[in-house]
């Protein structure tokens, strides 16, 4: 196969395609639970950067495949880290009403 080909292409957007999915079953489940204590903050903050860098270089080279995943992950990953940090704030907000005096 040459750097290039349709085939290379085409393997390129199945690989982007399971790869950028898998953020899907994570997203799905903290929507249906309605939290997101089981996830990594950490983890979602690096993949962001990751991503991000993933698509710049994508752009850079001109690769459809690489440009299109990315795009779609760092959605999903944007929206797992939204939900993070609004549990995380609610948790927050929670704990500072439990320690506040009653009036």
């Amino acid at each position: 196969m040459q750097p290039g080909s349709l085939a290379v292409e085409t393997l390129g957007f199945v690989a982007a395609f399971l790869t950028t999915l898998s953020f899907l079953p994570q997203a799905l489940r903290i929507r249906r639970l309605g939290s997101a204590d089981d996830v990594s903050l950490t983890m979602y903050l690096m993949m962001a950067a990751g991503q991000s860098l993933w698509l710049v270089y994508g752009v850079v080279i001109a690769s459809p495949s690489l440009i299109g995943a990315n795009v779609v992950a760092m959605s999903l990953v944007a929206w797992v880290l939204v939900m993070k940090l609004r549990h995380l704030r609610r948790r927050r907000a929670a704990g500072l009403r439990a320690t506040a005096p009653a009036e």
